[in-house]
């Protein structure tokens, strides 16, 4: 049913009458049929009321259409349409009245529809809950946006597909990751489309800037860099049996990455793990929780938000990507200014303290020293860990308590200990090493907690920066406690 087909703001309800391909008509022909098409794999059968708003001024296409699309002797239109997703159908009754907006009627997100051709879908943020896998663990942000005088709020991760001329796969993948860390972050500034093409260009070395050929890996992360973001870039050469690790534990540490694939580059924003088989590991080395790992998700802007990208070639589902695990060469993590030591580093350094004389399992956890382990590896801050401090418990009340009091870095390593049954039915650790971020890999003692079952180690040399003192309080009737979760949507609703 379609409700005032000529106002500003028609309304589609999806139903034997009405379906998806009205969209086309009631969009001013903006949308085409691919774009149609992309728009209903993640929404078909779970939106059944959409909400068209025209004559729509997008900030980011206006920032492209100024700067290359007026330029053209054919211009495209400079306005778009927006359409907002439902859940539910709406009324006439509830749209004049705005109570569809507060009646529990979810709000799925929106998507602009540009007049640009071969590539329709503009600026999208749908809901996460669109994601067609429930045990995925995403990077996510919040949007706020605004319909007939209402505000609506949807959690998700931002998307664009690129126009082809002013923008190719390089710059629509960019322009997520910088989104994403604008919504999130209060200070990282909001970046248009056209202020990607200007940082891209200043590195168009024997090639021209509109129409973008496309960028390579380091030019991807000198433009992060102008972006006050303090890029990396890994390769499958140079890891070739911690590649996948790595990128993992950087998703698992809350940071979209850029993935490069043969010609073309994407988003992937987080993953999905099998924990029904615990994977052998080589005698005196650790098992990671990556090594769980069966899946990534994706934002492709040659495809649809959310799409699953499956470690095993021979698993096709629906709305999965058309690559793998080992397609991916290289990614491009965007690191903040103040983590000075990478992940490879910090793993090396966690590694030689849990294998330590002094300081390492066999010496100071004897319920430990037998289990079989299995580690998870992450960076986060030292305020987030503290803000789950009462919900976890910590094993000990006075872990929690100690925590609490002592100065923690702004950017901290954490390597939280498992017995690996535990972990894989309840998400239960028995301990952690906190790293201090900020350190470099040369300084030997860059560890702030070593907390076993049995016993906490703080430094408070370090904790009050003077030299290394270390402090050990042994833990009483010690139990297994819930993972820190705070960088990526949580594993248990």
């Amino acid at each position: 049913m379609i409700i005032n087909p000529k106002s500003v703001f028609p309304v589609l309800n999806i139903d034997a009458s009405d379906g998806w391909n009205c969209l086309i008509g009631l969009s001013d022909d903006f949308l085409d049929e691919k774009g149609l098409a992309r728009l209903m794999k993640p929404l078909d059968g779970k939106c059944l009321g959409v909400i068209v708003e025209r004559e729509y001024i997008d900030k980011d296409y206006r920032d492209t259409f100024a700067n290359f699309h007026a330029k053209r002797f054919n211009t495209p239109p400079s306005r778009c349409v927006r359409l907002h997703f439902f859940r539910d159908a709406i009324s006439s009754e509830s749209l004049r009245e705005g109570s569809c907006f507060h009646e529990g009627n979810e709000y799925l997100g929106y998507s602009v529809i540009r007049a640009t051709r071969p590539n329709s879908i503009g600026r999208t943020f749908l809901s996460h809950k669109l994601r067609q896998c429930n045990d995925s663990h995403l990077c996510l942000c919040d949007e706020r946006v605004q319909i007939l005088g209402e505000r609506l709020d949807v959690r998700g991760f931002p998307f664009i597909s690129q126009d082809v001329d002013a923008t190719v796969c390089a710059e629509s993948s960019l322009w997520m990751i910088l989104r994403y860390l604008s919504n999130r972050y209060v200070h990282y500034a909001e970046t248009l489309p056209f202020q990607i093409t200007q940082l891209a260009s200043n590195h168009a070395v024997g090639s021209r800037v509109f129409p973008s050929p496309g960028l390579y890996s380091w030019q991807l992360a000198e433009a992060l860099r102008l972006r006050n973001v303090s890029p990396m870039v890994y390769s499958r050469k140079r890891y070739p049996e911690k590649f996948e690790h790595l990128l993992y534990t950087y998703l698992e540490s809350g940071f979209p990455i850029l993935a490069t694939v043969a010609g073309h580059v994407f988003v992937a924003l987080g993953h999905s793990s099998d924990f029904s088989v615990a994977p052998d590991v080589a005698d005196g080395q650790y098992r990671y929780t990556s090594a769980f790992n069966k899946s990534l998700t994706i934002c492709d802007d040659n495809g649809f938000p959310y799409q699953t990208l499956w470690q095993d070639r021979n698993l096709d589902t629906p709305n999965c990507s058309k690559y793998h695990f080992d397609d991916i060469q290289e990614f491009i993590v965007p690191l903040p200014e103040k983590v000075f030591l990478p992940a490879e580093q910090a793993q090396q350094a966690i590694e030689k303290v849990l294998k330590d004389t002094f300081t390492g399992i066999d010496r100071l956890s004897p319920s430990l020293k037998n289990e079989d382990l299995t580690l998870r590896l992450f960076l986060t801050t030292g305020r987030a860990l503290k803000a789950k401090l009462t919900s976890r418990g910590m094993g000990n009340s006075q872990v929690a308590a100690l925590y609490r009091q002592i100065p923690l870095p702004h950017f901290i390593w954490i390597c939280e200990i498992s017995v690996t049954t535990e972990y894989q039915n309840d998400y239960k650790v028995r301990g952690e090493v906190i790293w201090d971020a900020t350190r470099n890999a040369h300084e030997p003692n860059g560890w702030v907690a070593l907390h076993y079952p049995e016993i906490l180690v703080l430094d408070i040399g370090s904790i009050f920066n003077k030299r290394q003192k270390l402090h050990r309080i042994p833990l009483p009737n010690p139990v297994p406690y819930g993972l820190f979760q705070s960088n990526l949507n949580p594993l248990k609703p």
